[in-house]
């Protein structure tokens, strides 16, 4: 009797200790010891051993219905609880055609989990996946074109395609949704900005990489996430600026060739700007697909489109990009800084782009230091003959109630300037 008591308090505290442990090899050992019990701790059997799974795969092959939902929900709950039971997938596929609809649920979410890792198996079932899209039930049309989409097999994309253009048009807006989600998974670009963002660290200058991938890269820029948008259009600006003719030759300001060129490179100019200048498809192919791009929520995707519209676009479609920039001074103070330093720099030679928004640059008395003075250069930039006395109260203002000892030198500018 003694024995047999230090044996079940042996075995009792073998079961604790593993259990505390977390699982894996201790909770396999903890199922060992425990056997010759009358039960097993229900949570337990959710997860996987070799033993286990080898019950699940007989359970899979039985004739009755009852094992095979038994097993689907265990599996089920492994995946939930994070298990891998990925080895269980060639049982678990043979049921795909099964005629209970509880089962078939079932092996449609362990499909959709390993449908991409099993692709060879799954191939095997496409024209299971195909049944099941003409199947009754809305619930396993869907399923099976989420299962279908998972595989990224190139043979198949013919049949996913024509998978998908019939359930957008299914009557079921649950089956239209799942056919809208599976368009992404068909057409995914979220490897072009980190290709581009490594050909910027490794190879920057070779531009002859980048003309036969120019029209591709212009075109999917819009479907790319937000930070590889960014990216691209500063190899796309850069690469631009290399290979176009500069809009800028035909409208550019007098007061910018003054400053510029050369009394002798000025008196050939006017010669030159009598001939017109016609635009490069592939330049107007890059602000065309770019436009779009300024309304993005991403500040950094703004900013860079605008500094692209700056740098190639003709002088009289830059106008829009003052709107956004004006934009994101609602943001906050960090995104505010960054904007208002790319603002003073153009409002040095195109005042007239923001000198409508003249009163967003106002000072605030909640505005850091360097804004204030960031947007008192602005002003000072945008300072005419017409918003003199404006700016002059805004001054003030700032004096009295700001209180920006840095006034006196932007006065100190401003009068220069009248």
């Amino acid at each position: 009797m003694s024995g047999g008591g230090m044996s079940t308090s042996s075995t009792s505290l073998t079961y604790n200790n593993d259990y505390n442990s977390g699982g894996g090899e201790g909770a396999e050992l903890a199922q060992e010891a425990t056997a010759g019990g009358s039960s097993t701790p229900a949570g337990f059997a959710l997860f996987s051993s070799d033993k286990k799974n080898e019950d699940l795969k007989q359970m899979l092959e039985s004739n009755k219905d009852s094992s095979k939902l038994e097993a689907m929900k265990r599996i089920v709950g492994m995946i939930s609880a994070g298990k891998n039971a990925s080895e269980l997938f060639p049982a678990v596929v043979k049921n795909v055609a099964s005629k209970n609809l509880e089962i078939k649920k079932l092996v449609y979410v362990y499909l959709v989990r390993y449908a991409e890792e099993q692709q060879d198996l799954a191939l095997l079932s496409i024209a299971t996946f195909q049944r099941g899209l003409k199947d009754p039930n809305q619930l396993i049309r869907a399923s099976a074109l989420r299962v279908l989409s998972s595989i990224r097999v190139p043979i198949i994309v013919p049949i996913m395609m024509l998978a998908i253009k019939e359930a957008a048009a299914d009557l079921s807006p649950y089956v239209r949704k799942t056919a809208a989600h599976a368009i992404q998974k068909l057409y995914r670009q979220l490897v072009a900005g980190s290709v581009v963002m490594a050909f910027e660290e490794v190879c920057p200058d070779r531009i002859d990489l980048i003309h036969k991938n120019y029209r591709k890269l212009c075109n999917l820029l819009v479907d790319v996430e937000e930070w590889g948008q960014v990216v691209i259009i500063h190899m796309l600006t850069r690469y631009a600026r290399t290979q176009f003719v500069s809009p800028w030759t035909e409208d550019e300001d007098e007061n910018a060739n003054n400053f510029y060129e050369s009394d002798d490179e000025e008196n050939e100019k006017p010669a030159d700007r009598k001939r017109p200048y016609t635009m490069d498809p592939d330049h107007r192919l890059l602000l065309k697909n770019t436009k779009p791009l300024l309304q993005s929520r991403n500040a950094a995707v703004v900013v860079a489109v605008a500094q692209l519209y700056w740098h190639l676009a003709p002088k009289s479609e830059t106008s829009m990009i003052a709107k956004s920039l004006v934009r994101l001074l609602r943001s906050h103070r960090e995104v505010q800084y960054i904007v208002l330093q790319n603002i003073a720099t153009m409002s040095i030679q195109r005042k007239g782009l923001f000198e409508p928004f003249l009163k967003s640059f106002y000072v605030r008395s909640t505005d850091p230091t360097m804004i204030k003075i960031l947007k008192l250069e602005i002003m000072t930039n945008l300072a005419t003959e017409t918003n003199i006395s404006t700016l002059l109260r805004e001054f003030q203002v700032c004096i009295l109630v700001h209180y920006c000892p840095i006034i006196v030198l932007r006065n100190a500018s401003l009068s220069t300037m009248m």
